[in-house]
């Protein structure tokens, strides 16, 4: 039998960072869907972000999973998890798991950040990078690379989050060689670190994708160095927790992946494809 979705997710957000339901509606969501696992990952605290969890709120979301992982014991398995922003201080140790992540970039002492919006994207080219975006784009996996190289975290977040806002291929070319050449070699470290690559679907939930990320050229060497994926749908929205996944593993299947991991509880688990 073939499986072309997963009844678990670990990339989701509640109101304790920048997500729109609660942590028990999102369960609730999860309930309807058949999940067996659920693991929440809010933003790590970094004061550069306004869509972080703030520190004080720490204690109070950790709590809050507890309690809910008691109350709904036998029904399904909740994860307390922490999406971690590379440039951010780290601290994962109260974690089931950590997911790592890089959403800022920093140059000449400026940060800037590849979520905002297009717009500051195309601001963050002109004036740090003089109109260049492959030296952007350069910029970017030589952080997400070191982020493979220094973290701690099982999962490996969106690493090719860089084409958030480039599906119409109008700010660069990803076929291009200087696109190609920094991206190829960081899915390829990837691979080799043995942490979890995840596929991602949340711009699709967004509207900013019709397709997951990393795309097909990046899977495709992950898969050849070895790789192992996760499908997440990275929600900040109960109605979309599995959105996506049919086409995800589509994609996984194209780029000759004949499995993907899931948890299972506290453990990753493999399951066909």
């Amino acid at each position: 039998m073939k499986h072309y979705a997963t009844r678990s997710n670990v990339h989701s957000h509640t109101t304790f960072s920048d997500g729109r339901n609660t942590a028990e509606e999102m369960v609730k969501a999860a309930l309807a869907l058949g999940f067996h696992t659920l693991g929440f990952s809010e933003h790590g605290p970094a004061d550069y972000d306004d869509a972080a969890m703030p520190a004080a709120r720490a204690e109070e979301y950790r709590a809050e999973v507890l309690r809910l992982r008691e109350r709904y014991a036998g029904r399904i398995d909740l994860l307390l998890g922490l999406e971690h922003d590379w440039l951010s201080p780290a601290d994962l140790s109260a974690c089931d798991y950590a997911i790592e992540s890089v959403h800022y970039v920093k140059k000449d002492g400026a940060l800037w950040s590849v979520d905002w919006t297009r717009e500051k994207l195309e601001i963050a080219r002109d004036a740090l990078y003089g109109g260049d975006p492959y030296a952007l784009c350069r910029d970017y996996f030589k952080t997400v690379c070191e982020s493979i190289e220094g973290t701690g975290a099982a999962i490996l977040g969106h690493i090719e989050l860089i084409m958030k806002f480039n599906e119409a291929r109008d700010l660069f070319d990803d076929t291009d060689p200087r696109y190609l050449g920094p991206a190829l070699a960081c899915a390829e470290l990837a691979a080799k670190s043995g942490r979890l690559v995840e596929i991602n679907t949340g711009a699709m939930a967004k509207g900013y994708r019709t397709a997951p990320y990393p795309g097909a050229a990046m899977l495709r060497r992950i898969r050849a160095c070895g790789g192992r994926v996760l499908l997440s749908s990275d929600c900040h929205n109960a109605d979309y927790l599995d959105f996506g996944f049919a086409e995800a593993a589509e994609l996984a299947r194209a780029c000759g992946f004949k499995t993907a991991w899931e948890y299972r509880g506290h453990q990753p688990v493999e399951y066909p494809l």
